[in-house]
């Protein structure tokens, strides 16, 4: 069995068989991986993915096909789909036909640099002429005979970056590609059954190692056949560790009774990505925990206790499973959670407004996918702590949290994949149908229900104003009314009904919020944050003076140029001003309906 995909290329080379090579050289939308390739053979034996298993098939037959065919290369694509069949994504291969001396000398090569760990950028130029193209590490390799210019170049940044990438400048295209994982490495300390374990695993999953040990009898090349580099210590742990090379793609797993506060510290004065201890209690960890003066980088980077919780104790190899499972997890930057609950995690909000945001905060911090409904020109006013607000600005980040407008669905599950909340226009919903999410919450907050159903989703959600009956328009009313009732959830009936009046702040009321005095197009000079006082023109609708009702700060202020009606709702004026008046922020209400709604998902959850 050949394991890697350059190992199947370089075994096919050499004995001088024919094969196709296919690779992914871009992807659109959402698709289960944006990299990788395999290698297909006259038999139809494949090493390697590019993901869409479900369509495998076809593409051994265009590789067979091609292989006894006059064509040296082939483009194709196949596209990601849901069950109602709507394309959430598409894959752009490219086969090329290995027959040539140069084709099969460049792959042996290519193993090589693979079984020497050595770091290289696989090139594959598809214009002016379709040729492998590779630099190793250093720059002291290279495999093509006329090597273009521009490759090297670009080459050596991929390196630098750890980057893959397509590089088109019009008279030239080449797709860049780096071994996957392999500039990801661990540092074991200690050579003990558990690291021997870890050792081995890692090797299976292409990732290098080196070993530091106190015995010698412990750093033999039997026991760690596969590592880099075997250490064996001098009197002081620090002393070993100046002859090994870490970088802030480095896991340090220490399997050793030297996981103390001094060892803790040395390492994470390094540019490490992982710091994870083995041995020891849960108290242990937390005397360790207790003993550093720790910031949150050293925090985020330390992993005490080590591994994800799928029930190992004693078998070094379960151990070892449990350990670089959660390696792998950081060095992915991923949630490590199971992928069946991933897919049931889909929520849609229908509105993105400074309520709705708060709503939207907590349910993606909380491990949701949210995905925003818009119009195409939202009239929220708290501009600075809506999402909505992306539908003008193309992107917004409010409190650390990213929101980008997408056009499709495509779009939509790609921002997601990077975790961005993705943001459309769609005021009727029609997208639900076609996403089919868990949860559908309406935070519209229009004075009626203008569309959502119960039958929406498998939970319905709504926010607030009458309109909405639990049990009949949808499952759960959230309360938004300010008072002891807020953010209560209600499996009956009907929310308070909204008076008009808006809630006190500072002692004011109704005065704070402030309407058009005509209808118009809206404009201000002013932004969002800033000191107004009472009788101030702070904007005009048409030829009409807006003027300021209070002293206090902006914390509201529509969109300039949009069409109003006469009394519409325009500007938000916090009479409090100063650090109380934060508009950077999403407001104490929105986060207690956001947790209301959080709340009741996942009680919803852990009761189906």
């Amino acid at each position: 069995m050949k394991h890697t995909v350059f190992e199947a290329a370089a075994y096919l080379s050499e004995h001088k068989e024919d094969f196709v090579y296919a690779t992914i050289i871009r992807t659109e939308g959402s698709t289960s991986r944006n990299q990788g390739s395999m290698v297909i053979d006259t038999k139809g034996r494949i090493t390697g993915t590019v993901g869409g298993e479900e369509n495998s098939s076809v593409r051994i037959s265009q590789s067979l096909n091609l292989i006894s065919a006059d064509e040296s290369y082939r483009y194709i694509h196949f596209t990601v789909q849901m069950e109602d069949e709507v394309s959430v994504g598409v894959v752009y291969l490219f086969l090329l036909r290995c027959t040539t001396e140069a084709e099969r000398k460049a792959f042996i090569d290519f193993r090589r640099w693979e079984s020497y760990e050595l770091d290289h950028v696989f090139g594959l130029q598809l214009q002016p002429t379709v040729t492998l193209l590779g630099l190793c590490e250093g720059g002291g390799a290279t495999i093509g005979g006329d090597v273009h210019p521009t490759f090297l170049s670009y080459a050596q940044e991929a390196l630098h970056k750890k980057t893959t990438t397509l590089i088109d400048t019009g008279s030239w295209t080449c797709h860049l590609s780096l071994p996957p994982v392999n500039y990801h490495n661990l540092l074991l300390i200690g050579g003990g059954h558990v690291n021997q374990a870890i050792a081995e695993l890692a090797h299976f999953v292409g990732i290098p190692t080196q070993v530091v040990e106190t015995r010698e009898d412990f750093a033999t090349e039997d026991l760690f056949t596969f590592s880099k580099k075997r250490e064996v210590a001098p009197p002081t742990l620090a002393e070993a560790l100046n002859n090994i090379e870490t970088n802030e793609y480095t896991a340090c797993i220490i399997a050793s009774h030297a996981f103390g506060p001094e060892t803790t510290k040395l390492l994470l004065g390094r540019n490490i990505a992982y710091l994870g201890g083995v041995l020891g209690s849960r108290h242990k960890a937390k005397k360790l925990l207790a003993s550093l003066t720790l910031d949150q980088n050293d925090l985020k980077r330390l992993h005490c206790p080590i591994g994800l919780d799928i029930g190992t104790e004693t078998p070094p190899q379960e151990i070892a499973l449990s350990v670089l499972s959660e390696v792998m997890k950081v060095f992915s930057n991923r949630s490590g959670q199971s992928l069946k609950h991933k897919a049931n995690k889909m929520i849609v909000v229908r509105g993105g407004g400074d309520l709705a945001t708060g709503v939207i905060l907590r349910l993606f911090r909380a491990g949701y996918y949210v995905l925003v409904l818009e119009t195409e020109q939202p009239t929220v006013i708290r501009r600075t702590v809506s999402i909505a607000q992306a539908m003008y600005s193309g992107t917004i980040e409010i409190e650390g949290v990213k929101a980008s407008r997408c056009n499709d669905l495509k779009d939509a599950y790609s921002k997601l994949d990077e975790g961005i909340i993705p943001v459309m226009a769609d005021p009727e919903g029609e997208q639900i149908r076609r996403i089919k999410p868990l949860c559908v919450v309406d935070a519209i907050m229009a004075k009626k229900n203008i569309g959502t159903t119960i039958t929406d989703a498998p939970l319905v959600i709504a926010l607030g104003p009458p309109g909405f009956v639990a049990k009949q328009d949808c499952d759960l009313v959230i309360e938004t009314m300010r008072g002891h009732s807020l953010a209560r959830i209600l499996s009956e009936g009907s929310a308070i009904p909204n008076t008009g009046i808006p809630g006190e702040i500072g002692g004011y009321g109704k005065e704070r919020v402030i309407h058009s005095p005509a209808a118009g197009v809206f404009y201000s000079d002013h932004r969002i944050g800033d000191m107004v006082r009472q009788g101030e023109v702070i904007a005009k609708v048409g030829e009409i003076d807006v003027i300021a009702t209070i002293d206090g700060k902006l914390r509201g202020l529509l969109n300039n140029a949009l069409v109003v009606p006469e009394h519409f709702k325009i500007a938000d004026i916090d009479p409090r001003g100063g650090e109380l008046a934060d508009h950077t922020t999403v407001s104490e209400k929105a986060m207690a309906i956001g947790g209301a709604v959080l709340e009741a998902v996942d009680g919803f959850l852990s009761r189906a």
